[in-house]
């Protein structure tokens, strides 16, 4: 008997246990899920505060148009004041078949990059990539896009009615608190697919062709983003 109730109490201490891993596993999970949503509305705020701006300090329609897939990183931080390094995290979406950006599923990647002689004030700003062409893209949807060294990287001109006429594979701009566009260096810079935050919303083993190309719907977490970014890319400028 006092076998068998040995045995009952150890079966219960391990369904505790397991009852109290479970738990803290969906617990982390869902606050993985949160920060990423968070990081969405960051994002989506960036879009929405560009449109706000007055047309010189826009980035062109032209570029905006040409744009193959758009990243926004809310938050790069610079470590140093002359001499430092940058890095942040950020969503990429590309356009898709219908050519627009309305299903368009974001995935998370970081952004980190060395800067020399940032302007004072930009020691934290967003920044907006624009990949323009099919050699940026298969970067991107390769999962890691080595700046400067495999493709190139320009800072943008500014001017919504701007006419603007660039090969620049990917066109860059940082943008301060105040809503100016700071000095940006991104050369030897990375852009790399984050695979624990994507699992956290697509679930496991996320491929950045998979999330970004072939995922037939947009989470609920990043639907404000992707709402933000189709305004974005068919405002008008009024």
């Amino acid at each position: 008997m006092q076998g068998f109730l040995r045995m009952t109490a150890a079966a219960a201490a391990v369904a505790l246990v397991a009852g109290c891993a479970t738990t803290s596993q969906k617990d982390n999970y869902t606050e993985k899920l949160q920060k990423q949503a968070t990081l969405a509305g960051r994002a989506a705020t960036v879009l929405q505060q560009q449109m706000l701006q007055p047309s010189q300090r826009r980035i062109p329609k032209d570029l905006v148009d040409k744009a193959r897939c758009i990243a926004v990183f809310p938050k790069v931080t610079q470590a140093g004041f002359i001499v430092g390094g940058q890095r942040g995290r950020g969503l990429i979406s590309c356009r898709q078949r219908s050519g627009n950006f309305t299903n368009a599923p974001p995935a998370v990647y970081t952004l980190s990059a060395a800067s020399i002689g940032l302007q004072a004030g930009a020691a934290q700003r967003a920044v907006v990539l624009l990949f323009t062409t099919q050699q940026s893209v298969r970067a991107v949807l390769d999962s890691l896009v080595k700046l400067g060294s495999q493709v190139s990287v320009s800072a943008g001109p500014t001017g919504y009615d701007r006419s603007v006429d660039t090969a620049a594979p990917i066109v860059a701009y940082g943008i301060a608190k105040k809503g100016l566009y700071a000095g940006l260096n991104l050369g030897g810079g990375k852009v790399a697919f984050d695979t624990e935050a994507n699992t956290a919303i697509y679930g496991p083993n996320p491929d950045p062709r998979k999330v970004l190309l072939q995922t037939d719907r947009v989470p609920q977490s990043m639907q404000t983003y992707v709402n933000a970014l189709e305004s974005f890319t068919r405002h008008d400028g009024s």
